[in-house]
């Protein structure tokens, strides 16, 4: 009876210090705001509009991403001289992103955008190893180079998914897949380059493979071999 009531007041010590004990967790991934095009003349701003759920949860609801040009003063008697970048306050085109057209809706997209504002990269944070999962979506302005001028907003037009089975080689698909905190993204260790024209978006993975991804239709030339 002495060892069964040393025991019932053991427990709940060993239930306190296992409780105590921090969770074996990895940081937090970043939640981008804004990203502008690598000669900075355009700038994309994310907005995420949440629905309240049951109790202090909420899910998001849409997904905005707004494309703005950079401000370069035309007239001159309202040039300011100054070492900053500013940007226009009207929006040139944008995609909205929801449970229609995007599965999971991304609370925090990361996205790039090419030097001629013409095309949006929107980079698939949720895809760990899965071979036939979403890498990336293309996305392109409406009122395109060549495309007749519509009225109305100008709402991005969606070009193609492209899967990770499209960018990653063959052996490099895990048979069984654990993903954790610590698990990198499918980008990490890569890099992503637009071609002169901005019609090629060039990734090269973490093993040094290179993979052209015509922007036009979405259509990939292949998985080149690593250097």
């Amino acid at each position: 009876m002495r060892f069964r009531r040393q025991t019932a007041r053991l427990l709940p010590l060993f239930l306190i210090l296992a409780c105590a004990r921090p969770a074996l967790a990895g940081p937090l991934p970043p939640c981008v705001k804004a990203v502008s095009s690598n000669n900075g003349n355009f700038l994309v701003i994310s907005n995420v509009q949440l629905e309240p759920e049951l109790g202090n949860r909420a899910r998001v609801q849409q997904v905005s991403l707004q494309v703005f040009p950079k401000e370069n003063f035309i007239n001159a008697k309202d040039r300011l001289t100054s070492p900053a970048t500013y940007w226009t306050n009207w929006v040139q085109w944008s995609i909205a992103l929801n449970s229609s057209n995007a599965h999971p809706v991304p609370a925090c997209p990361l996205s790039l955008i090419s030097d001629d504002g013409e095309f949006l990269i929107v980079l698939n944070m949720d895809v760990a190893g899965s071979a036939g999962g979403s890498a990336l979506r293309i996305y392109r302005r409406r009122d395109h180079l060549g495309d007749p001028i519509r009225e109305g907003p100008d709402h991005g037009v969606f070009i193609k998914e492209i899967t990770l089975r499209e960018i990653w080689p063959a052996d490099k698909f895990p048979n069984v897949e654990i993903v954790t905190d610590e698990t990198p993204q499918w980008f990490a260790g890569g890099t992503f380059e637009f071609s002169r024209n901005c019609r090629v978006l060039v990734h090269k993975t973490r093993w040094g493979n290179t993979v052209p991804i015509n922007l036009e239709d979405g259509s990939v030339s292949g998985i080149g071999k690593a250097n």
